[in-house]
């Protein structure tokens, strides 16, 4: 199936090139775009959508729909119908790149961007040197960092985590204040109120703060069962075997969870809503470790198709989501930014609302989520799965369930 789809579409790498050598036309030209999911899609997308029509005068927006998500989306690439611009998953990039379903636009950054106005947030877009896209929602610079319920700490006498990197808990204390602030009142083995809660399923954002990463640099090997990465995995099974809350969502609903590791995007849609004015709330940065507070970079693209029939207006719309002016829209919508001038607005870093300062987003180190996730090709093996699902079971220690992983990825990594 990738080989076919690969030869299929090479076919259509051949018209691009021979527009981008043309450049863009004064003619009126309708461009298709997929703006990707949720919230994003439904608000700001819109905004940056009827911005640039009024910027391009000359170039129009034509809103297509993807059913079946990233499938979906290879399937119309494939028969040809696929729009000129479209959202893919940071996961996904490895595949779109190695399968030719990503237009090359190098050449379009090397002459209208300049990377050192940028957070360094290309990860997801940027592949042997080579930019297959830009970096459009998602997390941002930091994507994870943790909410606090200021008033469970308040209650409990204990000051609550501060918001710069130098403020972060360790492992250690993060345990100490999820042991201290869950409480089973009444006695019946169910607290009432939670410590704390991660989920599971996003243990490798904990990783890079005591600097290690899933995988090398080049994806030839795992590092799972370092002593680094299995102190990690040791932490977070003492506090999801006691302390974690069982739902994700408990913090906003119930108001009874006091740290809750969440994504970015919470703060632009979810974590308002629902809190209201139920308690006080801020963000403090992801846990510490051996290397500091680490966030993980984790962006997700708009691509353009190599098939376009419109590159260069194709450009002119990822250009300008990229601009002063795009990039303003998505952080008055509360949206992870990577330009500098308005990441680092304190306009839109301090604020007199909560979480009252965004820094646990912005500061300290950051590396890429793209190390956390298997290469272009390589599925995650059931074993490391099984491996998990055991782990986070108290079935078995972190290090048997490190060696387990580790066995299962350098099986596939070798083929």
């Amino acid at each position: 199936m990738r080989k076919w789809l690969a030869i299929t579409v090479a076919l259509f790498l051949l018209v691009p090139a021979a527009a981008l050598a043309q450049g863009a036309s004064n003619d009126p030209v309708t461009i298709r775009i997929w703006g990707g999911w949720g919230h994003f899609r439904e608000t700001t997308f819109l905004k940056v959508v009827e911005a640039f029509e009024k910027a391009h005068p000359n170039i129009k927006v034509e809103l297509q729909e993807i059913n079946g998500d990233m499938e979906g989306l290879q399937v119309q690439l494939v028969g040809g119908v696929a729009p000129d611009i479209y959202m893919v998953r940071a996961e996904s990039m490895p595949v779109f790149v190695s399968e030719g379903l990503a237009l090359d636009i190098t050449e379009y950054y090397e002459r209208d961007i300049n990377l050192d106005d940028y957070l360094p947030a290309w990860g997801s877009v940027l592949f042997n040197g080579r930019f297959y896209g830009a970096p459009a929602e998602g997390g941002g610079y930091r994507e994870d960092a943790m909410f606090i319920n200021r008033n469970i700490f308040n209650e409990a006498g204990i000051v609550a985590p501060g918001p710069n990197v130098e403020d972060a808990l360790t492992f250690a204390e993060w345990f100490e204040l999820a042991r201290r602030l869950t409480i089973d009142r009444d006695g019946d083995g169910t607290p009432e109120q939670w410590g704390t809660h991660f989920r599971t399923t996003r243990w490798y954002f904990f990783l890079p703060s005591n600097g290690v990463n899933v995988f090398t640099d080049d994806w030839s090997d795992t590092l799972i069962d370092t002593p680094e990465a299995i102190e990690v995995l040791d932490w977070l099974q003492r506090i999801h075997v006691s302390y974690n809350a069982p739902d994700t969502y408990w913090f906003e609903n119930r108001a009874n969870v006091a740290m809750n590791i969440y994504w970015r995007a919470r703060v632009s849609a979810g974590a308002p809503e629902n809190i209201q004015d139920k308690f006080d709330w801020s963000v403090a940065p992801m846990p510490a470790g051996k290397a500091g507070s680490v966030g993980l970079t984790k962006m997700n693209p708009f691509v353009i198709n190599p098939s376009t029939q419109h590159p260069e207006e194709a450009w002119a719309f990822l250009r300008f989501f990229l601009s002063e002016t795009g990039q303003r829209i998505n952080a008055d919508d509360d949206r992870a930014i990577v330009l500098k001038s308005v990441a680092l607005d304190p306009k839109y870093v301090f604020l007199e609302r909560p979480p009252y300062n965004m820094m646990p987003f912005l500061g300290g180190d950051a590396v890429d989520a793209m190390l956390q996730f298997e290469p272009a090709g390589v599925r995650r093996p059931q074993a490391v799965s099984d491996a998990l699902n055991r782990l986070w079971r108290n079935q078995i220690p972190a290090a048997t369930a490190a060696r387990q992983m580790a066995e299962a990825w350098r099986n596939v990594l070798k083929k």
